[in-house]
């Protein structure tokens, strides 16, 4: 089900927060950061590739990926909307999986929506994976 377990691991890998001085766009919702607002900035290599692969997150995107990184212990870049909305398609549904899912798709409205939380979306994917075992 998850993709996180098709993808190639990295050689080489590095993030970190920044603050944007030019308009950026999201890799993963794809919406316009603007200047001045903070975001994740990660770069990295897979093993194999001769490519250095470079990815924008908007703090909204940024603290999405809680949920997805608890549940499955990481998520392939490019495709946390894919993979939130396929989550909740297969059985792990929540309000708030169903939220982050149609942020990611909406363009968090231009960034009006608020930034999730990212310990509640934590939280969220714990409570459906306990739920799950029991």
């Amino acid at each position: 089900m998850c993709a996180i377990d098709e993808c190639e691991p990295w050689e080489v890998y590095s993030r970190e927060a920044r603050i944007a001085r030019k308009d950026r766009s999201c890799t993963e919702c794809h919406r316009q950061i603007r200047r001045g607002e903070p975001y994740e900035y990660a770069t990295g290599k897979l093993y194999g590739e001769t490519r250095w692969d470079v990815y924008v997150l908007c703090q909204h995107c940024d603290a999405a990926t809680a949920w997805i990184i608890t549940m499955c212990d990481g998520w392939p870049y490019e495709a946390l909307g894919s993979e939130l909305r396929e989550h909740y398609l297969s059985g792990y549904s929540s309000i708030y999986l169903a939220r982050l899912a149609a942020g990611v798709r909406l363009g968090w409205l231009d960034g009006r929506m608020p930034v999730p939380d990212a310990d509640a979306a934590s939280a969220d994917a714990k409570r459906l994976l306990e739920r799950q075992v029991a």
